[in-house]
């Protein structure tokens, strides 16, 4: 065998591997209804009138109050902001504190699910960049929330934080695709705590 079928051949069997060990970890949920789940590419979530759509913005860290005589000379803070527009998201979810979301269509694999602030007119994330031109700010730790990940249905995942959210407003960032790492789109939807919403 030439090294490059050996090569070949390794990289099937680690993938097989690695695929049985991710169902075996993340099982196929034995009665998930996905009937009527819209078509489009997107993020849903199943409220009590159906499923809705969560909305998106392109993320674009801006450099938060740092001079321009500072980031010519590449000193100072290292912290970026991204807004959101509006106080709230359009999806406000009131008795659901681990809600799960359907990804249609969307890759789990650099997703994070992330804490915004609410200002007077907007929501804002607050990043850490980088000093790499080509690697996209990263998102503070304490602002970060874990998941568990679950495949449905063909090009549909599920996911669900592994501890309740507290009240307030979140974003599940997602690479826009494969071929454009370096942008962002930010889902959006608001946790109530008891409070009217969806």
């Amino acid at each position: 065998m030439t090294s490059q079928r050996l090569l070949s051949f390794s990289l099937a069997c680690a993938t097989l591997v690695g695929g049985g060990l991710l169902a075996q970890d993340n099982p196929t949920p034995g009665n998930t209804d996905l009937t009527g789940i819209p078509a489009p590419r997107g993020i849903y979530y199943r409220a009590a009138g159906g499923w809705v759509s969560l909305s998106h913005t392109v993320l674009m860290p801006l450099w938060d109050e740092r001079a321009a005589a500072l980031e010519i000379l590449n000193v100072g803070s290292d912290h970026t902001i991204t807004q959101l527009p509006g106080r709230h998201a359009g999806i406000q979810i009131a008795s659901d504190v681990r809600p799960t979301f359907y990804l249609h269509g969307i890759t789990p694999a650099d997703l994070y699910l992330v804490r915004a602030v609410s200002k007077a007119d907007y929501r804002e994330l607050r990043m850490i960049a980088s000093r790499h031109f080509w690697e996209w700010a990263h998102f503070r730790d304490k602002d970060v929330t874990d998941f568990g990940i679950e495949a449905v249905n063909g090009d549909i995942v599920a996911i669900k934080p592994v501890a309740d959210l507290k009240p307030g407003e979140y974003t599940l960032a997602s690479v826009m695709g494969r071929d454009y790492l370096w942008l962002r789109l930010g889902f959006d939807f608001g946790i109530l705590g008891g409070r009217a919403g969806q």
